[in-house]
């Protein structure tokens, strides 16, 4: 009975408290980012666990790898001023 007893009065339960608890912000750098990638909480439900992650993300990449190639565009051609003649 008194281990019964010593297992549900842990004196941590009332110490730690994990309600203000927040992120590593070192994690990324000491795993390294090429093999940890984190998503958002809202996509948590669609994507349990690294297969379905890995799934979506190869249909994705199958798709898009059909598609054709478009020519690249230097961001200064698209965002310079048309010269008109007046």
């Amino acid at each position: 009975m008194k281990k019964k007893a010593a297992e549900e009065d842990d004196p941590l339960d009332r110490e730690i408290d994990f309600s203000k608890a927040r992120r590593n912000p070192h994690f990324l750098a000491a795993v390294g980012p090429k093999y940890v990638r984190v998503i958002d909480q809202d996509l948590v439900e669609f994507f349990p666990d690294n297969e379905s992650v890995n799934a979506a993300l190869r249909s994705i990449a199958e798709a898009a790898s059909r598609l054709p190639k478009l020519k690249k565009v230097s961001a200064r051609r698209v965002s310079a001023p048309k010269k008109t003649s007046s």
